[in-house]
């Protein structure tokens, strides 16, 4: 894994997974894959998003988050690392902690939860009026100077019947 180094400037992507239907009342909604519609927004979100060589490709070990960057990996020829920091209900300082050692260009997939926490930590109180989206399949790139990470950017997934189209919010 190439690591960047504390002080060097880097863009990071973090998608929250894309539609997965209804969630199930059991212990086995880690399992719950994604929605035709979902599957539709991984591959647009494959099409969006480029990993330069250094980049890689991280996410929640959900079945959910995984197959919403599997179209990505394949076209990038990359594997899928698994961490448990971006998984439901994992702690923010072990996000921060992996977001501060991610490559610079690397995307990282997560939950709405791990959104929440996360948000928290780019909006400072004066921010945090401002509309932030947590749509599912949506994508917050993030900058990340030394310890400090700021949202730069918000890309929604814009569905009707037939399309999925990702657009930047201003």
């Amino acid at each position: 894994m190439v690591r960047t180094t504390p002080g060097e400037p880097a863009l990071l992507y973090v998608v929250r997974h894309a539609d997965a239907g209804t969630r199930g009342g059991g212990a086995d909604d880690h399992l719950r894959p994604l929605s035709s519609k979902g599957r539709m927004r991984a591959r647009v979100l494959a099409d969006l998003l480029e990993l330069p060589s250094g980049g890689e490709i991280v996410s929640s070990p959900y079945v959910r988050c995984v197959q919403s960057v599997e179209p990505l990996a394949t076209r990038h020829q990359r594997p899928v690392v698994l961490s448990n920091a971006l998984a439901e209900g994992a702690s923010r300082e072990a996000l921060l902690r992996l977001l501060r050692h991610l490559p610079g260009s690397s995307v990282a997939c997560t939950h709405g939860d791990m959104l929440t926490e996360l948000a928290q930590i780019i909006q400072t109180p004066d921010e945090r009026d401002e509309q932030i989206s947590f749509d599912k399949g949506g994508v917050w790139v993030l900058s990340r100077h030394g310890d400090e990470i700021s949202l730069v950017e918000q890309m929604r997934a814009i569905v009707d019947d037939r399309h999925v189209m990702m657009s930047s919010m201003e």
